[in-house]
């Protein structure tokens, strides 16, 4: 009687484990990284940045939005992986920009 509940708790215990990691392989990632944590300068990174390559953003809109360029921009260097941008170009229309991406550790 004994050795049954002893080969009872094994299985439990295997079905908790198990359950366990694939409750943690199933957690949620966004599938769009985040821009909001992305900074936009002038100015260069410093040196122990690396260069992620260059970024641009658009807007396509009636009316001038500078905003939402910039935007697009931070939204195209969270895909690169990077969190940091160096702002460098912004059309005389205020509707296209780009920069260069890095990501700072």
């Amino acid at each position: 009687m004994r050795k049954k509940n002893l080969v009872a708790y094994r299985w439990f215990y295997l079905f908790l484990v198990q359950l366990t990691l694939f409750m943690s392989a199933c957690s949620t990632q966004p599938i769009v990284p985040s821009a909001d944590k992305i900074t936009i300068s002038r100015e260069n990174p410093p040196q122990i940045c690396k260069n992620l390559g260059r970024v641009q953003g658009r807007t396509i809109s009636a009316s001038p939005n500078l905003e939402a360029a910039i935007e697009d921009m931070k939204k195209e260097t969270a895909f690169k992986g990077a969190n940091y941008v160096v702002m460098e170009t912004a059309s005389g229309y205020e509707t296209a920009v780009s920069g260069t991406a890095y990501y700072c550790p």
